[in-house]
């Protein structure tokens, strides 16, 4: 609620109070402030755990999750982080994984015919998460997967040489990008134009129109628009403005523990019942190691927007 992603915070509050019962005399719920640092998270965790909360839901940011877990003893957390490497450190994961929409839209392209992949590689973790759960989709669906490092600086006109120089010597059927950073979406532009299919990641489905419009008929997983859809407008109709993933994710942890604690199941055991739970942001189920499986959607870029094509189960 205070640092530099406050903003942030007041949207992810905004999209809690959605979920509060109109005639709610004692808050099953109550926000806490971390200030975005793993400090702040410490000390706002040990607040609530001496103050009798049966769950925490949050912290935001994966810096702040081993601090939360630190103080929270048998307290069970569910973060909104989509690090997919805080799976089996004690939390469980709610965030949108870079494993769930790879697994996804491979799993879709592969059934569409697509045998050969080239993945673009990149240096941060989301791109390593990403590469590391093609890998393990490609093997198990019998794809070939080449792994290309990303070259901003490629010439127009050696767009084709750099890629199959990566890609076994030959253009493969489909390139998959796990970032939307400036530089990414031209390049993917340029691959588009070699009638190779792009497989991007879903963080595309909150481009503008303008950006999604130069690479037509990529692929994504996403979470199912329509369902987001009813959210987004009891958002806007409160507060004048459209809520993001991230209000989404909020949305959906608060909505969680509402029916954990309605249901007296307030617990590890409650979280990774194996019914799951319906979110706007899809259909998640949790292990016991705090893995999510979420249900998401597949769309297509078409002239700016998305439409889906395809909706998978637990990606």
């Amino acid at each position: 609620m205070t640092g530099s992603s406050a903003d942030t915070g007041l949207g992810m509050e905004r999209a809690i109070n959605l979920t509060r019962p109109a005639d709610e005399r004692e808050p099953g719920l109550i926000v806490l402030d971390t200030g975005g640092t793993a400090e702040g998270a410490r000390v706002s965790a040990a607040r609530a755990v001496s103050g009798g909360a049966a769950m925490l839901v949050g912290p935001l940011f994966a810096r702040e999750v081993q601090e939360v877990l630190a103080v929270a003893g048998g307290v069970p957390v569910l973060t909104f982080s989509n690090d997919g490497d805080l799976v089996g450190s004690g939390a469980f994961v709610l965030g949108l994984t870079a494993s769930q929409g790879v697994s996804a839209v491979l799993g879709y392209a592969r059934g569409r015919g697509v045998r050969r992949v080239t993945a673009i590689r990149e240096l941060d973790p989301w791109s390593r998460q990403s590469i590391d759960a093609a890998r393990k989709s490609a093997l198990s669906l019998g794809m070939e997967l080449f792994e290309i490092d990303a070259a901003e600086g490629v010439a127009a006109s050696d767009t084709v040489a750099w890629l199959m120089t990566g890609s076994g010597g030959a253009l493969p059927d489909a390139v998959l990008f796990s970032q939307s950073r400036t530089g990414t979406i031209p390049l993917a532009a340029r691959i588009a134009g070699l009638g190779l299919q792009i497989l991007g990641p879903s963080r595309w489905s909150e481009e503008s129109p303008d950006v999604l419009d130069t690479v037509n008929g990529a692929w994504i997983a996403a979470p199912e628009p329509a369902v987001f859809g009813g959210f987004a407008e009891a958002f806007e109709a409160r507060h004048r403005t459209q809520p993001g993933l991230l209000a989404g994710l909020a949305y959906d942890g608060a909505t969680i523990a509402r029916r954990l604690l309605l249901s007296g199941r307030l617990s590890r055991d409650g979280l990774a019942t194996p019914e799951g739970f319906e979110g706007v942001l899809g259909a998640v189920r949790f292990s016991d190691d705090g893995r999510c499986t979420r249900d998401l959607a597949i769309q297509v870029v078409n002239r700016g927007s998305l439409r889906v094509v395809s909706h998978l189960a637990g990606s």
